[in-house]
């Protein structure tokens, strides 16, 4: 059964997609130090379950912890049970667990293939979604919608940019401060408001700046980090498809310059923004205002998201510089032979509308539906991202359009025509639909691989068959050898063969045949002999 009427992957790339090979560089800090937890939890796992299995549940586990926190706090400005910030805490470690293990498990069943790893980053980019907005809700950024949806997208933002460089070097790269890191920072996030109350958010440290403004800070510092390596890369530039450049002089420069000033510009731009309302004071709780004096102390509710803001320009610095440094492929370019470059229209496809229609909404849709707003078009970043691996896997050419851009369409053509329906609703259509289309590529690429690799999604062998060694490997491989010359030694004889004669009268044939050469002496007949 499929989803779609035609197949979404041809037959060249999944013939790509069986030769890839998964290539991944890890030094992460926390990593040495949780792996013995993680080893010892796969070492629980009974060998019947399948790695994608323990994924899925994992996932799953994610996303309710994380709605039950949303009801509590559809717009981030309510105070949510502390029990349920617990929850969503324990919830996001059960799924940082089960996503480190699937690996291992895949290892140690011998199922390994290439629709584990897929399937793997396609629950990433999922919870990702999920967890950024579980953090804001925790600390009440409902309060700053502005810093919310800034905080929302640069983890989008990092996530699609980690593959985008794999997309150009063919490795997956994780940093010293990378996702295991922010998982347990935001683990800790949670902790802290089902201990002493989301208001301990609210908290002056220096003046009138609250604790929540040191997640900002953070955020700020490592967005910056992060552009400043994007920049380096783009500067460098690559090869597009068929050997050509994207490079093109302007005024004794490059277009790739160019590219860094509307970035630079746009990041100025919009932090800019953010300060001046910042400045400008939000309502705080209970109706109370929170002025943010110019030369202020610092709220408890800021630390997080200054620290976040460090933390995303860390990791767009690491994955910007391999982007910038120029891809595997032909010429500098991507591992599919295209241009370096050629990933970011995509995903500019979503975050430009989503700005601004949160920006020209009349009924302020994204201010009083934050956490919707937030779902909604975080599932077609997520598909969009998933497109990116695949592309990556398959060795192909990503495409720019997508049909879930018609979610937010709706959206822009209902403002555009002065909002004839509610926004309400048309945001939940939007939320729907980009939904489905996820759900829909996702199982559609899924059985797809399964059916050429001839294996099931949530299924593997039981017993799994053993894990050869490498004496063992070496073994096989000189019986095959041997047992193939042996067969190439029957196919040609050594012995004589008699000759072979035709009756008298219709000419003579005769042909002899030895270990060295065969010898044919023809007759007068153009007749084909009979054997006798």
């Amino acid at each position: 059964m499929y989803f779609y009427k035609q197949k979404l992957l041809h037959q060249a790339q999944l013939k790509k997609l069986i030769d890839h090979k998964y290539s991944c560089t890890n030094v992460s800090l926390m990593d040495p130090f949780l792996q013995p937890w993680w080893c010892w939890l796969v070492s629980k796992v009974p060998l019947w379950l399948a790695p994608n299995l323990i994924t899925i549940v994992g996932l799953i586990i994610n996303i309710v912890t994380t709605l039950i926190l949303i009801s509590f706090s559809p717009t981030g400005r309510e105070d949510p049970p502390r029990w349920a910030s617990a929850l969503c805490g324990i919830g996001l470690f059960i799924y940082q667990s089960l996503d480190a293990i699937d690996g291992k498990q895949a290892r140690r069943t011998n199922s390994s293939s290439p629709l584990g790893e897929l399937f793997d980053h396609g629950c990433d980019s999922i919870s990702t979604v999920f967890v950024a907005l579980s953090a804001c809700i925790s600390v009440q950024l409902g309060f700053y919608p502005r810093w919310m949806f800034f905080q929302c997208f640069c983890a989008m933002t990092l996530f699609y940019c980690a593959h985008w460089q794999t997309y150009v070097s063919g490795t997956l790269r994780f940093g010293r401060i990378d996702v295991t890191e922010a998982q347990c920072t935001i683990i800790g996030i949670h902790m802290i408001s089902a201990v002493f109350g989301p208001s301990i958010w609210m908290t002056k440290i220096f003046g009138q700046l609250e604790l929540w403004s040191s997640m900002a800070i953070m955020t700020i510092l490592c967005g910056g980090w992060s552009l400043l390596e994007f920049f380096s890369v783009i500067r460098a530039g690559g090869v597009g498809k068929n050997g050509s450049t994207v490079a093109m002089p302007l005024f004794g420069g490059t277009w790739n310059y160019t590219v860094c000033a509307i970035f630079t510009f746009g990041f100025v731009q919009v932090f800019a923004t953010f300060c001046q309302s910042f400045r400008a004071g939000g309502v705080g709780k209970n109706g109370s205002t929170v002025a943010l004096p110019l030369m202020g102390g610092i709220d408890v509710k800021t630390i997080p998201l200054y620290f976040a803001v460090f933390v995303f320009g860390l990791l767009a610095y690491q994955n910007s510089a391999v982007i910038f440094t120029g891809g595997v492929g032909k010429n500098g370019s991507t591992v599919a032979g295209t241009s370096v470059l050629s990933p970011i229209i995509p995903f500019l496809f979503v975050v430009v509308p989503a700005y601004v229609i949160s920006q020209k909404s009349t009924d302020q849709i994204y201010e009083n539906h934050p956490a919707l707003y937030i779902m909604a078009f975080g599932m077609i970043t997520a598909k969009v991202t998933n497109r990116l691996v695949v592309a990556h896997m398959t060795k192909s050419e990503m495409e720019y359009l997508d049909w879930g851009l018609i979610g937010p369409l709706c959206l822009f053509l209902n403002q555009y025509f002065n909002s004839f329906l509610p926004e309400y609703y048309v945001l939940w259509f939007c939320l729907l639909w980009c939904t489905v289309d996820l759900v829909r590529y996702c199982g559609q690429v899924c059985l797809e691989i399964c059916d050429y690799l001839k294996i099931e999604l949530f299924r593997i062998p039981y017993p799994p068959k053993p894990v050869m060694t490498s004496q063992e490997t070496d073994d096989l491989q000189q019986h095959q050898q041997q047992s193939n010359l042996n067969n190439n030694r029957r196919s040609y004889p050594t012995t004589p063969v008699r000759s072979l004669t035709v009756p008298s009268g219709m000419g003579q044939r005769t042909v002899s045949e030895d270990s060295s050469s065969p010898r044919v002496t023809p007759s007068s007949s153009p007749r084909k002999p009979h054997r006798v």
